[in-house]
């Protein structure tokens, strides 16, 4: 029998014999804890800026039985900030004939400060899970998914125009109504 080690440099460095390393038997997860989740979003729109402020933003989890609420509630916030930018500022934007990015360093690549976000609220709904560990299901990912869409639904609401990109920047709220406008 050989070692992890002398399995991992013979792959590695062995020219004549390379062998890569891989597994014949897993664990086969029979069953996965799903989280639930969901959004809702109070914005006030300045038409004639096309600037979108949120008022509120509620993040409703079901992430099974929670151990440290202070912490999860951390992270719902943190999720809901990045959730946010990804709705309404954070944008890659690309030369048309290099491809090179245009905005590249923090200077150019808005991201929300601390006043760009709202009171950001969250609440657990407490279905503990029979199969994961301590009834906990995950809560690091949903909080950032649905900010985003929630906002853009809540600015249908408001306007009546579909948007179906993100972000949605001044511009696009501009050019929509003058568009509905017409």
């Amino acid at each position: 029998m050989t070692s992890l080690g002398d399995l991992a440099l013979k792959s590695y460095y062995d020219i004549n014999k390379g062998e890569c390393l891989r597994v014949d038997v897993s664990n086969k997860c029979l069953y996965n804890a799903y989280p639930y989740g969901a959004t809702f979003a109070e914005v006030e729109i300045d038409m004639d800026a096309g600037k979108v402020k949120l008022l509120s933003v509620l993040n409703v989890h079901d992430s099974g039985k929670i151990i440290n609420p202070i912490l999860a509630a951390g992270q719902v916030h943190g999720g809901m900030s990045m959730g946010i930018a990804y709705g309404l500022a954070e944008e890659l934007n690309y030369d048309k004939t290099t491809g090179e990015p245009l905005n590249n360093n923090l200077l150019d690549y808005k991201i929300p400060a601390f006043m760009d976000t709202p009171d950001l609220d969250c609440a657990f709904i407490e279905e503990e899970d029979p199969i994961g560990p301590y009834g906990n299901k995950s809560l690091g990912e949903p909080p950032t998914c649905s900010p985003a869409p929630a906002i853009r639904n809540a600015i249908l609401n408001a306007l009546d125009v579909e948007f179906n990109k993100i972000p949605i920047t001044p511009q696009d709220i501009i050019e929509a109504c003058v568009l509905e406008q017409e």
